[in-house]
């Protein structure tokens, strides 16, 4: 067990669960959730825990805010012996191919099932590429995707980070992201493009830095003051910018359930288990977010008209969205990280010979 637990990073399976299952009670089991909290039969412990449910759950915040958090720890932990080449072969054979096969199929079912038209050329490009909130291309794939151009955003900046030299001068990294958040603070909300979630970027990016701070804390690459400062300024900033960019939403606590959570989590990393069903239910976080939002729909509409009772429905489509996602991840997804894991040994090779040219 000792072993597994040196090999892989056990807490982060955690929290990636906690959050793809935030995301998917938020978006399709929420209406459970409020109908209990309104119960006054209910003993109000029960109301309590669902309300506590409900903010943790709501819109799916609290979980795109884990998986960011996550994100930050772990791309700061990667970061630490990756050179920037390896790191964006990794990223994009990690990201790309199952996205790019997620638009590509909801394209081709929204048109041969629901007769929608193909987008047009011109939105493809920027669409595929995670590029959509510098045009204002249309959302696809249940509007989740805005969180993968947040990713990939952020990607950019730690690379630019490192080839700057601050992967060796990690102390000043806070400093950085200070000046990162108070930028986005004071400019104008982005993105603001018709048709786009106006802001999110601003709302919802400091959080990858929030992941980073835990990092550094954990493995003293930073001053602790320092960094909880950037914690504290970061979740400052965002409870001012949440009241006027998404303020129907300042009631809920989504963003500091979201820290509490993941913090947790970070705190009882040694006590955490490792195990086949952990690992299993953390590699589908990505399928089942990426399908969940607009593939639901179509098996709804295959299970209905099969005549499945109303009372079953949910359930069975959940069952047959999880075996979905299992199988997309044993084939596509599977078959872009071997894809990746060739580019990156070629690009090893050919290093290793420019090497041996030099030397000769």
């Amino acid at each position: 067990m000792q072993k597994i637990k040196m090999d892989r990073i056990v807490f982060l399976d955690y929290t990636r669960i906690l959050a793809f299952i935030s995301v998917l009670v938020g978006h399709k089991f929420i209406v459970p959730l409020i109908i209990t909290m309104g119960d006054t039969s209910q003993h109000a412990s029960i109301r309590l825990l669902a309300n506590i449910a409900y903010q943790i759950c709501y819109g799916g915040a609290a979980g795109i805010i884990i998986f960011f958090l996550t994100s930050g720890y772990i791309i700061s932990h990667v970061l630490q012996s990756e050179t920037s080449t390896e790191f964006i072969i990794k990223r994009i054979f990690r990201i790309y191919p199952l996205f790019m096969f997620a638009v590509v199929l909801e394209a081709v079912l929204n048109r041969y099932v629901l007769g929608l038209p193909f987008a047009d050329f011109s939105d493809w490009i920027p669409r595929l590429l995670l590029l959509g909130d510098y045009f204002g291309t249309r959302p696809v794939i249940g509007s989740v995707e805005w969180t993968l151009r947040i990713e990939v955003t952020f990607y950019a900046l730690m690379v630019t980070l490192k080839a700057c030299g601050m992967m060796r001068r990690q102390n000043y990294l806070p400093a950085v992201f200070i000046l990162i958040t108070l930028a986005l603070h004071f400019l104008p909300a982005f993105p603001s493009a018709p048709g786009l979630a106006y802001g999110y970027f601003t709302v919802y990016a400091p959080f990858l830095f929030i992941g980073v701070c835990i990092y550094l804390i954990e493995h003293r690459q930073a001053n602790i003051n320092v960094c909880l400062l950037t914690i504290a300024i970061i979740m400052y900033s965002f409870f001012l910018k949440a009241v006027t960019i998404v303020p129907d939403w300042k009631e809920l606590n989504y963003g500091l359930f979201a820290v509490i959570a993941f913090s947790l989590f970070w705190l009882l990393r040694r006590h955490l288990t490792d195990g086949p069903v952990i690992r299993v239910l953390s590699t589908l976080t990505y399928s089942v977010y990426l399908f969940h939002n607009w593939f639901w729909t179509y098996i709804e509409m295959a299970l209905t008209s099969m005549g499945m009772p109303e009372n079953h429905l949910k359930l069975a489509t959940v069952t047959i969205l999880f075996m979905f996602c299992y199988v997309i991840n044993k084939t596509v997804e599977d078959y872009g990280l071997k894809m990746g894991r060739k580019v990156l040994h070629w690009h090893r090779s050919r290093q290793l010979n420019n090497i041996v040219k030099v030397t000769a």
